[in-house]
Parts: C-alpha cells; structure tokens; sequence
C-alpha cells in the first residue's frame, strides 16, 4: 500500500532522483547523461486516490547550456526552462512528444530531488506551457498565408527570420504579442485590404530589466525593418499587412485591458512547410 503521505511530497515541476529515472527505464534518447525527469501532472490529479487517477504523467527532460529561443514557453512542442539549484540555476528542455506515463504505486515509492526547483515564476512558465498544447491563439487563415507566404529577397521565408530575431534574444523576450485588426477576425483577400498589424515585444522585468529593455528594443527595431522589407515599397506602399507599431513592453507595465486585446503568436502554430506555389508582392 502506498505511504498516503508521501504522494503529498511530489508536486508539479518536482524532478526525479537519477536513480529513480535510471530504475523506471526514463532515459533521454540522446542524452542520457544529462536527463532530467520532470513530474508534470497537475498537484490536484497527483493527490487524487489511484482508483480515479492511477498514472502521473513526467516529460523526459534534458540539461542544456543556457536558454534558447523556446525560454517563456515561447513555443508551445519545446519548453527551455531555469530550475534553481543552491548553485545557481541550470536550463532544462523539455519536449511535448517525450512525455510518459508512469503508475503512481511506481513515483511514490520515490522521492523527488531536493536539491534542485522551480521558484515561483518557473512554475507559472511550465503550467502555462503545459496549457498552451491545447489552448492556441487564432488568427485568420489570409494573414497566416500572407506571413507564411512572403521572401526577403527571394531567400529566407518571413518565419525563418522571426524565428532567428527571437533566438537572438531568447532568455530575455518573453512573448510576441499581436494586435491585429483590434482583435477582429477578418478574413482578407486583396493585397490593398491590409492586415492592421501592432506588435508588442514583451520582456522580463526580473531578469535584469535594464539588459532586457535593451534586448527588446533591438528586437522591436529588426522586426520593423523586416517587416517593411517584406510588405512595403516605395512605389506601392503597403501590400498585405500594414506593421502600424512594433513596442519593446516590460510585463510589468503591460495592463489587463491590453493583455485581453493581444494575442499570443507562435511560430510553431504555422506550418513552415506547406508554403503557397506563388509568392507574394514584396519591396
């Protein structure tokens, strides 16, 4: 019989011990050295009786250098996260596909590490990313197509280039946040009827603001150009989708009213695949 007090020891974010991951066969694939197991059922299903909920769910982790791109839950397949250690903290990547199911008679025979956490902004970033899987902003298909569609230059996709202005500042951006038509849902068809887009940079107000702000303005600035490369010329003006602002914002300072305006773009919600045979009108 399970030790009924020990299923309170583990919580979401809790990592097993390595020989508790090496005893349940829970080794990464490609560094098995560096594995980390993150318990990520919610504390309500792990302090539920077996006979409602018999498995805990843990995504096969590993230890990376440092934040990438995919810090903040920026994208919703792949998590880099900071856990908190008496030494400083580690990053951690966790993938939505190297989740696992184990039986609660296995996990609470054991005990998590104690030598290694979430503080509080962490556990928020991992809940929100667990929901983000099944909770995923939507745009209309016309402007999907016309980000999806558009070549700088006839070499780099539009995405690809978001994709490496984000990287670029990955431990300090949060989020890309929309404003786009003022929230309403269009579905437009001629060049001439632009998309009204806004952009907001959201940066870290914890993590050294100052260094942040500097960080997202610089990011806010590339995407400016970028988008005036790819949507406006001289001669035509804006074709598609018209960039009204880009603004860094500490998430400090952005306001309710705003936060229910905005919406929440990921690069991964977009098939960088599938792009239309005929490109767009560009600069």
């Amino acid at each position: 019989m399970i030790d009924i007090d020990r299923k309170f020891l583990w919580r979401q974010g809790d990592v097993l011990t390595d020989n508790a991951a090496k005893a349940l066969n829970l080794q990464h694939s490609e560094n098995p050295d560096g594995t980390f197991v993150v318990v990520i059922s919610h504390d309500c299903d792990l302090a539920a009786v077996a006979d409602k909920e018999p498995v805990s769910e843990v995504i096969v982790g590993q230890r990376i250098e440092k934040l990438g791109s995919d810090s903040y839950g920026k994208t919703a397949r792949r998590l880099h996260i900071e856990y908190q250690t008496d030494t400083g903290p580690i990053a951690l990547e966790l993938v939505a596909t190297d989740k696992r199911e184990i039986s609660k008679a296995e996990l609470f025979v054991k005990y998590p590490r104690e030598d290694i956490w979430l503080d509080g902004p962490g556990i928020g970033i991992l809940r929100h990313w667990l929901a983000s899987r099944y909770h995923r902003e939507a745009f209309p298909e016309a402007f999907e197509n016309r980000l999806r569609a558009v070549k700088i230059s006839g070499k780099k996709v539009l995405l690809k280039k978001i994709e490496s202005i984000l990287a670029d500042g990955g431990d300090y951006i949060r989020a890309l946040l929309f404003d786009l038509d003022e929230g309403k849902d269009i579905e437009r068809e001629d060049p001439e009827d632009l998309y009204q887009l806004g952009i907001v940079v959201l940066y870290d107000s914890l993590r050294d603001e100052s260094a942040a702000a500097v960080v997202a303005a610089k990011a806010a600035e590339e995407l400016e150009k970028l988008f005036e490369a790819a949507f406006h010329s001289a001669d035509a003006g804006w074709q598609n989708i018209c960039l009204q602002y880009c603004d860094p914002v500490s998430d400090s300072a952005i306001t309710v009213a705003q936060r229910e305006v905005l919406k929440r773009w990921r690069l991964e919600h977009m098939s960088l695949q599938d792009d239309p045979s005929q490109p767009m009108i560009t600069s």
